[in-house]
């Protein structure tokens, strides 16, 4: 006689893999322990009210004096002005002479074909 265990119906058999996929998922599951910390070289921390977090600040105006006497930077003196580049007396020589042309047309690639049929066989059938 053969007997069967039926584990489909059974709602204890469900309960039992659900417990051991979480007690399974605990131990393996990374902790703290096993993570990666900064050395302690690679952060400083600053006191709010120490000589360097006051460097680091940056200016604020504070009063209502202040903010009006703050202007905004010029943007025509901040960008700079563009010096036109004087040509020489060979190169408007040239510019005068010249006469509109175009380039030769290029050659057709003569492997064109075999990389085609070699690429897109079915196109060639």
């Amino acid at each position: 006689m053969s007997a069967k265990i039926s584990l489909y119906g059974s709602s204890l058999a469900i309960a039992v893999s659900v417990a051991g996929i979480f007690a399974v998922a605990a131990i393996v599951a990374p902790t703290a322990g096993f993570s990666q910390t900064a050395p302690a070289e690679a952060s400083k921390s600053i006191k709010h009210s120490s000589d360097e977090a006051k460097k680091l600040k940056e200016p604020s105006f504070q009063t209502r004096e202040e903010r009006l006497k703050a202007k905004p930077l010029d943007w025509r003196l901040t960008s700079g002005k563009p010096k036109p580049r004087i040509l020489t007396e060979e190169e408007r020589k040239l510019l005068k002479n010249a006469k509109p042309e175009s380039s030769e047309v290029g050659k057709p690639d003569p492997k064109a074909e075999q990389e085609a049929r070699r690429l897109h066989p079915d196109d060639w059938k």
